[in-house]
């Protein structure tokens, strides 16, 4: 069984280690009000804000999950209110933390293990308990589909085939039940596609790796099919969000995160002072981002802005590793 998945995490994660460290950071974030500038990118001029003490509740719930990347393993998946409090535990049907909210904030989808072995999908209520499991029409493909379409009607996913490494890309199924498997993405021989994100426009973000891990160029495809083209065309370490306008893209690099437009133009560029951040998403309204953010090892905590960088606030304090945060609507 190849869970690539799992390597996307610790790409995110490779830059903050403490014995072998591409970056070292040495200071907590603190407080800024820099207005990002507009560059192009051959030219960031990157923000470095700093952090206030408290956070802020703002409108919908945060998702996220904490890892160990010692042993590659999850210890749970939370949701909280924006500043951190009311959190609750979502219990899982695997291993694996990873999960999106629906569009409509009332379901997750999560990766779960098949009885057959295989890596497919489940969907869950925000108390943890199992709504369906899609099934896969095909018999040899893994498909963990976490990534919903605006309208919640179909998820996209990571797809491979242990006995067939060329049907490795990325793959979109009806969200309902697992069926109408449609491929999205064929990737050049020693290339992997990352998924990342549907926009309110019919475009699909993702990240072309080479081998299964590492960084790699930012690419959009139509999310009907089609030819892909580079966004973005440098070394990238988060497949790509698209904010709720469909103009902008959030993704990270070398511990900065980067504001793109469909041009390829960085808008904002985000440096935290003594931090590696990574894992952007936008707020339901579009008005804020929150990330992942660590100054010290394999210990990162979560933090949300202004897309720009400023009003900078951390949402956690502990001593877990918080990644793969996801930003949903409130459904009740």
């Amino acid at each position: 069984m190849k869970v690539l998945f799992i390597a996307a995490m610790a790409i995110l994660l490779t830059g903050c280690s403490s014995s072998t460290p591409t970056h070292t950071p040495t200071n907590t974030p603190r407080e800024s009000t820099l207005n990002a500038p507009t560059n192009t990118p051959s030219e960031p001029a990157p923000n470095t804000p700093t952090s206030t003490t408290t956070a802020e509740v703002f409108q919908g719930r945060l998702l996220f999950a904490r890892f160990i990347e010692a042993s590659h393993t999850f210890t749970g998946m939370y949701i909280s209110k924006t500043d951190g409090s009311g959190e609750t535990a979502v219990p899982l049907p695997w291993t694996e933390g990873g999960g999106r909210w629906s569009m409509s904030g009332k379901e997750i989808a999560v990766p779960t293990l098949l009885e057959d072995g295989r890596v497919g999908t489940a969907i869950i209520a925000t108390d943890g308990s199992v709504l369906r499991v899609l099934s896969i029409p095909d018999t040899t493909l893994n498909l963990p589909c976490t990534i919903w379409s605006r309208d919640d009607t179909r998820l996209a996913c990571e797809g491979w085939d242990d006995s067939d490494p060329s049907r490795t890309g990325i793959y979109t199924v009806s969200a309902s039940d697992g069926s109408d498997i449609q491929r999205l993405t064929i990737p050049p021989a020693s290339k992997h596609d990352l998924p990342g994100d549907y926009s309110s426009d019919g475009e699909f973000v993702f990240i072309r790796h080479s081998g299964d891990e590492g960084p790699g160029p930012l690419m959009l495809v139509d999310a009907n099919g089609g030819e892909p083209r580079v966004l973005y065309d440098d070394s990238m370490e988060d497949p790509g969000r698209f904010s709720p306008d469909g103009r902008f893209v959030a993704t990270s690099k070398d511990g900065s995160l980067l504001i793109i437009d469909l041009d390829g133009k960085i808008v904002h560029e985000i440096s935290v002072s003594g931090a590696f951040v990574f894992g952007p998403v936008w707020s339901p309204d579009g008005t804020r981002i929150a990330f992942s953010g660590t100054t010290s090892g394999y210990h990162a905590e979560i933090y949300t802005s202004l897309p720009d960088g400023s009003d900078l606030q951390r949402v956690t304090n502990t001593a877990s590793n918080e990644i793969a945060v996801d930003w949903g609507v409130d459904s009740e």
